[in-house]
């Protein structure tokens, strides 16, 4: 089956679509990661600045760097100070000179794409989604209702719960706030008005990202991911504002099945590490190897428990980040 040519999508049609010359003419003098810190901060994230760069505060009580494939070389100091100010836990920042976890980004890099690009086993299952549905930008009023339906189905299935996804005021805070952002976008795979999938997107500095995707338990069998994945990608390498996209961070639990399905789709993993600073009154306390003992255990007693496997991997980042050299 053959695929429409890219600039027929209905993606490419988008009302909140900005021309690149407006997107870099408004972060040309900002520090990058703006565009995303402002969509963070109108959901009521803390947003400093510091180190050189912007930082933002997760549901953990972590400051986390932006955007995402910005590389960092702090000052060991100035972050320790950086935790102290904010009363944060910690940081987390990627980085190609710090040591730390092995980690990295999924990125696909401007190229000629087309269905032949993908894995063999998923090109029959994005033909397959197009007799079922198409993809457009799903509109406000259709987030509010079955995006939050939407939500509740995947972190049901994914056996985890996020209250700004899953809770009905802040879900609907969050897409006020993705609406007040020209930059954020909602591609999505319909089957008439029936929503199956959707993702969330933001477009700065010639990249795209990839920040969230949810989905019907229902439609699966019809592979809605499968499609709304290639579509958006497809896209995104066919227009001249941009130069990659990119997937999000390697988790810092287990996820090979997501590994797969992301490279499969001919996204590769730009490899940094993950350097992890704890709080300077938490770190003496956690950064032992018997705290690490008790995590490891209580692990083996609970071996589904995503939280479990992220704290023993944030204490394990903890032990080993530090500057590669030494600083000035």
């Amino acid at each position: 089956m053959s695929i429409a040519p890219a600039e027929s999508s209905p993606l490419s049609q988008s009302r909140r679509h900005l021309p690149s010359s407006v997107t870099e003419g408004n972060t040309n003098t900002a520090l990058p990661g703006s565009v995303l810190a402002q969509f963070l901060k109108l959901r009521g994230r803390n947003i400093i600045e510091a180190c050189g760069a912007l930082w933002y505060t997760t549901p953990g009580r972590f400051l986390m760097s932006l955007p995402y494939d910005a590389m960092l070389d702090p000052d060991p100091g100035e972050v320790r100070g950086m935790i102290r100010e904010t009363g944060v836990f910690g940081a987390r920042f990627p980085s190609l000179k710090w040591t730390g976890l092995e980690s990295g980004l999924y990125v696909l890099r401007k190229r000629n794409y087309d269905i032949e690009s993908l894995h063999t086993k998923h090109r029959p299952r994005v033909r397959h989604a197009l007799r079922h549905f198409e993809v457009r930008h799903a509109e406000k009023a259709e987030l509010l209702d079955q995006g939050w339906t939407l939500n509740l189905s995947t972190m049901i299935r994914q056996g985890r719960y996020d209250p700004e996804f899953g809770d009905r005021r802040r879900w609907e805070k969050f897409v006020e706030a993705a609406f007040a952002c020209p930059e954020i976008e909602f591609p999505a795979a319909f089957s008439g008005r029936r929503m199956a999938a959707y993702m969330a997107t933001c477009r700065e500095r010639r990249w795209l990202q990839i920040l969230h995707q949810m989905s019907r338990q229902e439609d699966l069998s019809n592979f809605p991911n499968h499609l709304l994945t290639y579509i958006v990608t497809r896209q995104a390498t066919t227009d001249v504002s941009l130069e990659a996209v990119c997937y999000g961070y390697v988790p810092l639990f287990a996820a090979d099945g997501l590994h797969e399905y992301k490279q499969r789709f001919g996204y590769e993993m730009a490899p940094h590490r993950s350097a992890i600073q704890l709080h300077p009154a938490l770190n003496p306390v956690l950064n032992q190897a018997i705290v690490r003992a008790a995590v490891r255990f209580a692990r083996r007693l609970r071996r589904e428990s995503q939280q479990l496997e992220t704290i023993e991997t944030v204490l394990e980042g903890a032990r080993l980040s530090r500057p590669s050299f030494n600083q000035c």
